[in-house]
């Protein structure tokens, strides 16, 4: 996943004994993204919450391509709704929303740190 932390963005928020770090970012369109980042500095994981859906290109980096594929095939195949949920290429993801008000997740299960469960994230 890539980061979409701008440079003078404050460091992110960390408490004691939590094997990860939040970087939260407030989009201009009123969008909160939360990216979850490992000791080695990986994004594992980023939640979203707003009014429009964050640019999927950037939050989800390399792995773009791999979804943007499984949503088209998903329209092509007739699925209409306001939730989607991919589970490919090492990337779970689940937006779900309508127009003003949209959520969702996405994580990489390699690259969750041990002891870190993503459910307790998610919420």
């Amino acid at each position: 996943m890539a980061s979409s932390r701008a440079s003078n963005d404050p460091a992110p928020a960390t408490a004691p004994n939590v094997p990860y770090q939040i970087i939260e970012t407030a989009l201009d369109s009123g969008t909160r993204v939360k990216e979850y980042v490992s000791p080695q500095g990986r994004v594992f994981a980023v939640t979203w919450q707003g009014p429009v859906l964050p640019d999927f290109s950037t939050l989800l980096g390399n792995h773009f391509p791999a979804f943007k594929q499984s949503a088209e095939r998903a329209r092509g195949n007739g699925v209409r709704t306001s939730t989607l949920k991919l589970s490919l290429d090492g990337l779970v993801m689940r937006s779900t929303g309508r127009m003003g008000a949209f959520e969702g997740f996405a994580y990489l299960p390699a690259l969750v740190p041990v002891g870190v469960v993503v459910d307790d994230l998610l919420q």
